[in-house]
């Protein structure tokens, strides 16, 4: 008898203990026999068991259909367009921390994979985008099974579709970071914790554990899930079981091995760093990020908002009426109020790391708290709630295929567009010769046409003395490759072609870039000026003397 047609025996006789998951022979007897009971002595009753029977079968199928159906979409999404954009900034640098794993003070997991991976598949786009959808539609599958051992199949459902169409996990999913992996990690461990907080069993302690230790090794952020997961299960257990402490003591342990590293990171950003601190606003807009992504609208950004805050009630409600839910709601939480909670505070306390890419490792939760209150009001709202979410989030997804980015930078802080790069190598390829420089004033391309080029050419990096990195928000050190504006006539060359934009890219410049062009229009020749995808490409040549 199929888990379907057990809980179909419950609905018809109003009889709704906890799902069964019992594979004894006898037992499904007993229930098929209670059914047999039920039907026959039930007045009113105008259908044949028969009947009965064919109806929890097609309604079967069409679950299992639905469910197949959700996770071809979730699949297809990640898929479509995966390596149609170059590699923007960041994803640069994973190239080039695949090719040296170890040479990098980030968590090293993700690039230690990525290395054997394009030894077997090569560097492409796709390639090397693949693990981040591989491991994004991993995550889907995972909330599936947690939203169900939490509350019930409909709510698995509905917050599985919501992860599936989010533009935020959709992003992620289709960028060459180790985002997508970490939240795999952290949601498969929180699914194990929870089966672990039922019925405690080895395995299950022992798959936690490493799981959490793959989870701490990929990225940062996941010390954060850790420390929610700890107190969770305190909370749970009232401190009583001595072996959490040394479950948790190795985990540190284990981690502490690459300890050196971490805190060379840390010391390095704590004395700055490009991350602005958060305001209390940003809390909200992290639940707009959740459900829109940086894709969104004024409108649907606002829309999105007040829904949460309504669903966010209606949990409170529930969670005070409803004890049957009160473990599950507590435990999703737990994970998700808390880390953030702890990311905000800390960022205000010392300096700041409150990201909202690093926070995509506690989205998970809030689309499953946000299924559970939805699936807990009235049939009639919450087929109208479903619409409008699912609505909201579909918006999002097609302004997200449709390369939207929403204007206000603190919606999607530190990140852009990914925008072509290729065409830039191609118009240096036909146009520089071989004494010219090309020089650059702003870094958000730099790497990127180094990498293309495959190293043909030398590129320079030109600022105005006292102007501050904008990773690091220091003053920029002179070196072979980074020149102070006023030292560049010194150098031999007969044309100059200087790469100036801004971060996003907008068809302006920034503060740097603008700086260096007075310098250059004041003691060089400009001789021209080319647009090219929110990009500027100027040449000058020397003016001659006298």
């Amino acid at each position: 008898m199929c888990w379907e047609e057990k809980n179909k025996v419950n609905a018809v006789f109003e009889v709704r203990p906890a799902r069964i998951r019992t594979r004894d022979k006898k037992q499904e007897e007993r229930i098929l026999n209670l059914f047999l009971q039920k039907t026959k002595s039930k007045k009113g009753n105008n259908f044949m068991p028969e009947q009965a029977w064919s109806s929890v079968c097609w309604k079967r199928w069409l679950s299992v259909a639905m469910i197949v159906g959700l996770f071809a979409l979730s699949f297809s999404l990640r898929l479509y367009r995966l390596g149609t954009h170059d590699f923007w900034y960041d994803e640069i640098y994973s190239v080039y921390y695949a090719k040296n794993p170890w040479q990098n003070w980030n968590a090293p997991l993700y690039w230690i994979v990525l290395h054997f991976w394009v030894k077997i598949v090569g560097f492409s786009e796709f390639s090397l985008r693949f693990p981040s959808m591989l491991f994004n539609f991993l995550t889907t599958g995972v909330v599936f099974l947690l939203g169900r051992e939490l509350f019930s199949k409909k709510t698995a459902i509905l917050a599985t579709l919501l992860i599936v169409l989010s533009p935020f996990h959709l992003w992620y999913a289709q960028e060459a970071r180790d985002y997508s992996m970490v939240v795999f990690w952290g949601t498969l461990s929180s699914y194990i914790l929870f089966l672990v907080v039922k019925k405690s069993r080895f395995k299950r302690w022992l798959a936690f554990t490493l799981i959490s230790l793959a989870g701490l090794y990929t990225n940062y952020f996941y010390i954060f899930l850790v420390a929610a997961q700890f107190l969770y299960i305190l909370y749970i257990f009232k401190f009583r079981i001595k072996k959490i402490y040394a479950l948790f003591l190795l985990i540190t342990g284990v981690f502490g091995l690459y300890l050196p590293r971490f805190l060379s990171k840390f010391s390095v950003v704590a004395k700055g760093f490009w991350v602005l601190p958060p305001e209390w606003r940003s809390l909200g807009i992290t639940l707009q990020n959740y459900m829109l992504g940086y894709s969104g609208t004024t409108f649907l950004y606002a829309l999105s908002y007040f829904l949460a805050l309504f669903l966010f009630v209606t949990l409170l409600w529930v969670a005070s009426r409803k004890k049957g839910l009160r473990r599950s709601i507590v435990f999703c939480v737990f994970l998700f109020v808390i880390p953030i909670s702890s990311v905000f505070l800390f960022s205000k306390l010392f300096f700041s790391v409150y990201l909202t890419r690093g926070l995509l490792l506690f989205s998970p939760y809030f689309y499953i708290l946000i299924a559970c209150a939805v699936m807990e009001l009235r049939k009639e709202v919450a087929t109208v709630v479903s619409c409008v979410l699912i609505g909201i989030v579909s918006c999002g997804a097609g302004l997200y295929f449709g390369d939207h980015l929403y204007p206000s930078l603190e919606y999607h802080l530190g990140t852009y567009l990914k925008k072509p790069v290729k065409p830039i190598v191609d118009f240096l390829n036909k146009n520089v010769g071989e004494r010219d420089l090309i020089v650059f004033t702003n870094e958000s391309v730099q790497e990127g046409v180094d990498f293309y080029a495959q190293n043909r050419f030398f590129l320079y990096y030109l600022f105005v003395p006292q102007t501050l990195d904008t990773s690091w928000g220091r003053p920029i050190p002179e070196s072979r490759l980074d020149i102070p504006v006023h030292k560049i006539t010194a150098r031999e060359f007969e044309r100059m072609w200087v790469i100036s934009t801004d971060w996003g890219r907008t068809g302006t410049v920034d503060e740097n870039s603008a700086a260096v062009k007075r310098w250059l229009d004041s003691h060089l020749r400009l001789l021209s000026s080319t647009e090219l995808d929110g990009l500027w490409i100027y040449c000058y040549e020397k003016k001659e003397a006298g």
